[in-house]
């Protein structure tokens, strides 16, 4: 009876012994501390100058940095994670990891964990730059742990992209370039498409009525919609979304999720990561690749 993943601990202990950890959690950290310092040094002196101190710039700090690691957390995942069996195949060990015990749902969930749990080290160990704002107050631990829940939903759905373009792809730089543009469709390409489909309608409708569009119901599977409405709720920043996504400033005024907005979208995201799961063992079927071949 297998307790532990063999692939999970093969990995796990092999990325211990290695340095390119400490490097990868120096270099987050060390990017996230230097915005969030630089931006409240500024802030000190703006207070010097000013004799005024605003809570208000405090929470667009907390807001800021949040939103500095939520983007280097889409940048990193799907570069750590589109190599995972595509190196495999490309170090021709994979076929030899099929002829074991291993089954193929072992060696996906296996490397989407190993690669999961250093992110997840990322994100516990960006939690005290997060909480520079408890200084002088406006956020509180549930606010944050809500932000730390938007990151891991976030980085699961990521880390499946890239685990399923992995598996897919005969190529680690193909598997890449996949993965970064399935994360940039889910991501800005749906805001996109709402944007300029509530646009057309505002210019093909009658003078006074707004445009509505069955699309809104895309931004569900936007982890940018999600954490934005997660910030919206604690730091404000309506007016961005507005701008960005007018469909869903409807949906508000309408009473449409308006209060639970960000539990359906994590729901869905989950769903989606559940789903290219599925897409990736399937791709590992050495069958297919057999008849692809021929």
């Amino acid at each position: 009876m297998k307790i532990i993943n063999p692939v999970y601990r093969h990995e796990t202990r092999a990325g211990a012994r290695s340095f390119k950890l400490p490097l990868i959690v120096l270099a987050f950290n060390g990017v996230l501390a230097a915005v969030a310092l630089l931006n409240m040094y500024t802030m000190i002196i703006r207070v010097k100058l000013t004799a005024e101190l605003q809570y208000s710039s405090f929470l667009g700090l907390y807001a800021f940095v949040a939103a500095v690691e939520f983007a280097l957390l889409l940048l990193f995942i799907p570069a750590m994670t589109a190599g995972s069996i595509s190196g495999e195949r490309d170090r021709q060990t994979l076929d030899l990891m099929l002829t074991t015990r291993l089954t193929r749902s072992d060696i996906v969930f296996g490397k989407l964990a190993s690669n999961l749990s250093t992110v997840f080290l990322l994100i516990v160990s960006s939690f005290p730059i997060l909480g520079l704002v408890f200084i002088y107050g406006g956020v509180t631990m549930a606010d944050v742990g809500l932000v730390l829940l938007c990151y891991v939903v976030t980085a699961v759905l990521a880390g499946s992209i890239g685990i399923f373009c992995s598996a897919a792809a005969r190529r680690t730089t193909m598997a890449t370039i996949a993965s970064y543009c399935i994360v940039a469709a889910l991501t800005a390409g749906t805001v996109g498409i709402n944007y300029l489909s509530v646009r057309f309608l505002d210019m093909t409708t009658v003078s006074g009525a707004s445009g509505k569009s069955g699309l809104l119901y895309l931004l569900l599977g936007s982890p940018a919609v999600t954490f934005l409405s997660v910030m919206e709720r604690q730091a404000g920043g309506g007016n961005i979304l507005a701008a960005l996504v007018p469909q869903l400033e409807w949906a508000r005024e309408a009473g449409v999720m308006t209060e639970y907005w960000w539990i359906f979208s994590m729901a869905v995201q989950l769903f989606l990561a559940a789903f290219f799961l599925w897409g990736a063992v399937k791709s590992m079927n050495p069958r297919r690749r057999r008849r692809r071949r021929l």
